[in-house]
């Protein structure tokens, strides 16, 4: 907002004109002219300052929100002054919109010892990632509308933007296995649930709210109850972040397509009322532990906008850390960044986990079909045979399996309701 009075600047050279004329002339008029307006000015601009004393904002919004949301931000306009306050602007800073200024006007009055609510529009036209919204300022004119001061309310609040999920219509078919549904009660083994199995010797990082004193004081050491392994199925993302299968740049990256893949399926997931998990391994571990709700979705998308593709360890041995999460009845979707894997490697984990009745399925990004980052590009023939070889070595192990590559959007991908029921790869 251009708060620079264009009558101001007119009226003070006039003065200042008058002035140099009046001592010139002697004319005592010009002179009281020029005396007068500064005194004008002098009370506009401390007129302008006074009515900044007692103004507070604040900002109310939701903490996120998806690619291309429209969305309500609330500010809070109080006056803790004793005169009322007209025609107060407030500016504030959208840092995940286009227009990032954003300038609200309350004309007033606002009566003294009040608030009121003013409220914007803001479009979500940034990438995925984090932002943060503000500062905010509140200013106004003086009653001349010479002078515009501000207050700056050096208020910043973080916003993270969720990449847009698309809706995996294959996945009700393949995938998930909603937890209303009736499902076999299998071996025991020990975990969260609320059965009680026994007691054992405490082990550093157990709870020390469950230790038993009746069996500690008998033992002479620590012992902590132990409990049934919860065997209710989830749905676990197991998300490949190994740096080797880093190309691309940008929304033509493999991290881009990784994360929207990732992002889609927890959220049908979470559409279909599956218990939810996400893990991962960066320069840190992702780990979202089972779960349901808005809550815990959001924990999960919060895990994939700062992911990077950072990790060291092939997604095998991922799987193989965190096997022994995933209960029978349960689906794991391998989300792999390249085709170049350790085919046998690949083929005992996966028959690891069908063996403990673990339904696995696969979307691999196709590394080789983006634009090489730190290493010369691989030919043609090589990465269709390497794309082929594991798409075969799936298909015998009856995985349903989809292959993304750099020439589709992976939302285009993702809406094909035959994304894992192509005849040649059906599964029984």
């Amino acid at each position: 907002m251009d708060t620079e009075s264009p009558w101001r600047g007119f009226l003070t050279a006039m003065a200042v004109l008058a002035a140099l004329l009046g001592f010139a002339s002697g004319s005592v008029a010009l002179v009281g002219f020029a005396v007068g307006w500064g005194v004008v000015s002098g009370l506009a601009f401390l007129t302008s300052r006074r009515r900044l004393q007692g103004l507070e904002v604040r900002r109310r919004l939701p903490a996120s929100a998806f690619e291309d949301d429209l969305l309500t931000v609330d500010l809070l306009i109080e006056n803790h002054a004793t005169r009322p306050a007209r025609f107060v602007v407030v500016n504030d800073v959208f840092g995940a919109g286009l227009a990032d200024r954003q300038s609200v006007l309350e004309a007033g009055p606002l009566p003294e010892l009040h608030r009121r609510i003013l409220s914007y529009r803001a479009f979500v036209a940034r990438q995925w990632g984090l932002y943060t919204v503000g500062p905010l300022s509140v200013g106004g004119y003086d009653p001349l509308g010479l002078f515009f001061a501000r207050k700056e309310i050096l208020k910043l609040d973080p916003f993270e933007v969720f990449p847009k999920a698309v809706e995996i219509e294959s996945l009700s078919a393949r995938g998930g296995r909603a937890t209303v549904a009736p499902h076999d009660v299998t071996a025991s083994a020990a975990g969260q649930s609320l059965l009680f199995r026994g007691v054992r010797e405490f082990r550093a990082g157990d709870d020390v709210r469950r230790i038993h004193w009746p069996a500690t004081a008998r033992r002479g050491v620590p012992m902590v109850r132990e409990y049934e392994r919860d065997l209710q199925p989830l749905f676990m993302v197991l998300l490949d972040l190994d740096r080797r299968g880093r190309a691309g740049v940008g929304r033509k990256s493999t991290l881009e397509y990784l994360v929207r893949v990732s992002a889609s399926l927890l959220w049908t997931a979470h559409r279909r009322g599956d218990v939810l998990a996400l893990v991962g391994e960066s320069d840190r571990p992702v780990l979202v532990p089972a779960g349901q709700g808005e809550a815990h979705l959001a924990a999960g998308l919060h895990e994939l906008v700062v992911a990077r593709q950072r990790g060291q360890v092939p997604l095998v041995e991922v799987v193989e850390r965190h096997r022994d999460l995933l209960s029978p009845g349960s689906t794991a979707a391998l989300v792999l960044g390249t085709t170049e894997i350790d085919l046998d490697a690949l083929t005992s984990t996966i028959k690891a986990l069908q063996a403990g009745a673990v339904k696995p399925l696969a979307l691999v990004v196709d590394a080789l079909s983006f634009t090489p980052v730190d290493r010369p590009p691989t030919p043609v023939e090589v990465a269709r045979e390497r794309r082929g070889a594991l798409e075969e070595r799936l298909l015998s192990l009856r995985v349903p399996t989809t292959v993304l590559d750099a020439s589709e959007a992976p939302e285009d991908t993702l809406r094909r309701p035959d994304l894992f029921d192509n005849p040649e790869r059906a599964v029984s």
